[in-house]
């Protein structure tokens, strides 16, 4: 997932601690099925489907289904569709291996703010039969959502496997559950201030997902000048944003990190607004240094200026 892996187990005296090498593999084959690089994954079959129904494994039910839910539960802000529009700006290849590259259907459609193109409310999914139909035009990245509910899936295998507390983090999105090791009362999270200087804010999380949404990672030069990864669903470009990044608290890692991209797009003066309105924790953080954050972080938030 051309991010760096994470994984930390507390477990008891004469626990198989085989369920480390359980998770990463576990997380290697979710990369396989949901990449949008590789040829052979579920994501890129899907995508070059052309409006047929084929057969997908499992964990991409889990996935699209997810990105549906984070799409509704955003008002499309969180938007998994923009694939042509990343590509066009610049992100057509894995950031970590140029053969790596995104193959989308001659004569794609995306057209946005038009209620006849087609949207993620339009894939058919047949749970019983593992059938999956995406509407032609519609092609779809698992990006963050991916990284964010694949940790979901390896804490719920490690503490299956009989582990009573596990941390995983991939590239900044990070999930927990059960007890710390020590015997800790709360997992203890720093998250990083994009401008330098030390750690925002420290999270004591007991369970749940913590994902963090950035202008400032995975940027690229083009011949338009340097582009990031946070397309803006209503122009079709990278974002304007007046945020450098946003981190959200929420049950689950794939749920904090679709509304960590709805709050980056709606920018500072919206920012506190979303997250209370959907009952989440976070803090942003603007290109500024200035920070603004929901009641219950105010303790532990530090303000840079610049």
């Amino acid at each position: 997932m051309a991010s760096e892996l994470q994984i930390l187990v507390a477990a008891d005296t004469g626990t198989d601690h085989r369920c480390v090498t359980e998770a990463a593999a576990l997380l290697d084959d979710l990369e396989r099925r949901w990449s949008r690089f590789l040829t052979d994954s579920d994501v890129t079959r899907l995508n070059n489907s052309a409006g047929a129904a084929i057969e997908v494994d499992g964990s991409t039910i889990t996935l699209l289904s997810a990105m549906i839910e984070g799409w509704e539960a955003t008002g499309g802000a969180f938007d998994p569709s923009i694939l042509p529009s990343l590509c066009a700006a610049g992100y057509d290849r894995s950031i970590d291996d140029d053969h790596r590259v995104t193959l989308l259907p001659d004569g794609s459609v995306h057209v946005s703010g038009l209620d006849a193109a087609p949207s993620p409310a339009d894939i058919e999914i047949d749970v019983a039969r593992r059938m999956v139909r995406l509407p032609a035009g519609l092609v779809l990245d698992p990006g963050g959502i991916g990284k964010g509910l694949a940790a979901d899936l390896a804490v719920g295998l490690l503490v299956d496997r009989g582990a009573r507390g596990a941390l995983v983090s991939i590239g900044g999105d990070m999930v927990v559950c059960g007890t710390p090791p020590h015997d800790a009362d709360d997992w203890i999270i720093a998250v990083e201030d994009p401008h330098g200087g030390g750690p925002a804010c420290t999270i004591a999380l007991r369970a749940g997902g913590v994902a963090t949404s950035s202008t400032r990672s995975r940027r690229w030069r083009t011949n338009d000048g340097e582009h990031h990864h946070v397309i803006d669903p209503v122009t079709d470009s990278p974002s304007t944003t007046d945020l450098a990044a946003v981190s959200v608290i929420a049950r689950s890692g794939w749920l904090a990190e679709v509304h960590a991209t709805a709050v980056l797009l709606a920018g500072s003066r919206a920012a506190v607004d979303h997250l209370d309105r959907h009952d989440l924790s976070g803090l942003a953080i603007g290109l500024d240094g200035s920070v603004a954050a929901t009641t219950d972080l105010h303790p532990n938030v530090t303000e840079h200026t610049r």
